[in-house]
């Protein structure tokens, strides 16, 4: 079967109130296990000490790392532009926690050490920018190759200092960056990023978002069955190491997004960020498959990880969507 010696995965932020859903590890264990999924792929988050307590050794497949939607102007020390979008200087030096390029490298070499410390096979790391303004007129002042070349910048400078044990994998999203919809610019990421074990975290939802147009189930299937035709005649098909697996039908809002038929909120920033926020979640929905329609294209690309991504919002309601998504993918339950 297309599933077999995968590393399946459970999303898991690890913060406390994800811990308190949770009696012990073998809660967890149980719990995960009886949706077909044999580990977890963890991201860490602000006071994760309850969640952490949770994770059994050998039980996380992967590690989600930190992400920060707008960046690149103070990467490149555009502090003018952040003046601009932020309001103030004061602000946007609280938020990054000053100029210093270190003080964003510092955050990954401390989650890449948890990684190693986890024994996880693979991270993530996206490679976006939109600002929040940015996020609602689909106007963008950064190029994809821009996103890029900063990204590949942190990426290396982080590579450069220390072997990568698991794979380093680079996750799409619908903003500029990588969106996966330029086969060569993703070609030309891969081949500069420093180490031999790399590849694409593939997020369906969001390459669906990319694509914009998708209404439906079979309209997302058949865009990501596209999507893999591409980069098979790119001959980067293997690349796919990864799959973030979910889906996004979104198109009708994209598509009014894009008219300029959803303003931008005339708001401060931190008002302006709950906002933009709430308008992503409509726009990333995180549906689990209901059909096996996108079987065809996960035989096809035949990833090593794949990841059972929805919205923790409880316990309960994840639990219901990862259930119909197992059951229309034909997996097994593991208890």
């Amino acid at each position: 079967m297309w599933y077999t010696g995968k590393k399946l995965s459970m999303n898991m932020p690890l913060y406390d109130d994800m811990g308190a859903r949770f009696c012990d590890q073998d809660d967890l264990e149980v719990y995960y296990r009886a949706l077909g999924l044999n580990g977890v792929e963890i991201i860490l988050a602000d006071h994760p000490e309850t969640a952490i307590e949770l994770i059994r050794p050998g039980t996380v497949n992967g590690q989600h790392l930190y992400f920060s939607l707008f960046w690149v102007d103070w990467w490149r020390r555009d502090f003018a532009c952040l003046d601009q979008m932020f309001g103030s200087r004061r602000r946007w030096m609280e938020y990054y926690g000053g100029t210093d390029r270190e003080i964003l490298l510092d955050i990954y070499r401390k989650e890449l050490a948890f990684a190693r410390e986890q024994g996880a096979a693979y991270v993530v790391f996206h490679v976006s920018e939109a600002s929040l303004r940015e996020s609602f007129s689909f106007r963008f002042s950064h190029t994809d190759r821009e996103v890029v070349e900063a990204s590949l910048e942190v990426i290396n400078a982080l590579l450069d200092e220390e072997s990568c044990p698991f794979d380093f994998l680079v996750e799409n999203l619908w903003w500029p960056g990588l969106n996966l919809r330029d086969a060569e610019l993703t070609a030309w990421m891969l081949e500069e990023i420093h180490t031999d074990k790399k590849g694409i975290m593939l997020d369906t939802g969001h390459y669906m978002n990319a694509v914009g147009t998708v209404r439906t189930e079979e309209e997302g299937a058949a865009c990501l069955m596209d999507l893999a035709d591409t980069y098979e005649k790119a001959g980067l098909l293997s690349m796919f190491k990864g799959v973030h697996l979910h889906q996004s039908l979104s198109g009708g809002h994209i598509q009014a997004l894009r008219r300029g038929e959803v303003p931008c909120p005339d708001l401060e920033f931190d008002a302006l960020f709950s906002e933009a926020y709430k308008n992503t979640c409509v726009i990333d929905e995180h549906r689990p498959f209901e059909t096996g329609a996108v079987i065809p294209f996960l035989e096809k690309i035949n990833p090593q990880y794949i990841t059972f991504e929805f919205q923790q919002y409880s316990r309960g309601a994840y639990a219901r969507q990862a259930e119909t998504q197992r059951q229309a993918l034909g997996l097994p339950s593991l208890c």
